[in-house]
């Protein structure tokens, strides 16, 4: 999809939401089950997994309407692992806590924010700034 140009915070918002919660009821519904037969920590992992494709697809042009090089899907990506590892604690803090592991996709209320904070600072410009990618050194 051609990027129109970066989105509002609003707009942004409202596409992350669309997209996110697509995104998020994929895999908090995949996590919830694959828990069920496996170690939370690794159903997090592969649930996960699924949701940086379903993200990078959707990021760019439909959420924040710019256009998705390697370079910066790869920076997208790299926060997205840096989101799972935020996650994952969560998991294994509710796990250890004595949490069912069938409500283990409540973690979004933790990754979620993280996710459209970050790729909103990454991918759009601010009031007189370049986004991230543009100012980092090639």
């Amino acid at each position: 999809m051609p990027a129109e140009g970066p989105r509002s915070v609003r707009s942004s918002a409202w596409r992350f939401l669309l997209a996110g919660g697509f995104n998020t009821a994929v895999t908090g519904v995949l996590l919830s089950a694959l828990a069920r037969v496996m170690d939370p920590r690794l159903a997090y992992t592969l649930a996960f997994a699924v949701g940086i494709a379903l993200a990078v697809a959707l990021a760019g042009g439909f959420v924040f309407g710019v256009t998705l090089t390697r370079r910066l899907a790869g920076l997208y990506t790299a926060m997205y692992v840096a989101i799972y590892l935020v996650g994952l604690v969560a998991v294994a803090l509710a796990a250890r806590a004595g949490m069912a592991p069938e409500w283990s996709g409540l973690v979004v209320f933790v990754t979620a924010p993280l996710t459209f904070v970050g790729g909103r600072l990454l991918l759009t410009p601010a009031a007189g700034r370049r986004p991230v990618h543009e100012r980092t050194p090639r």
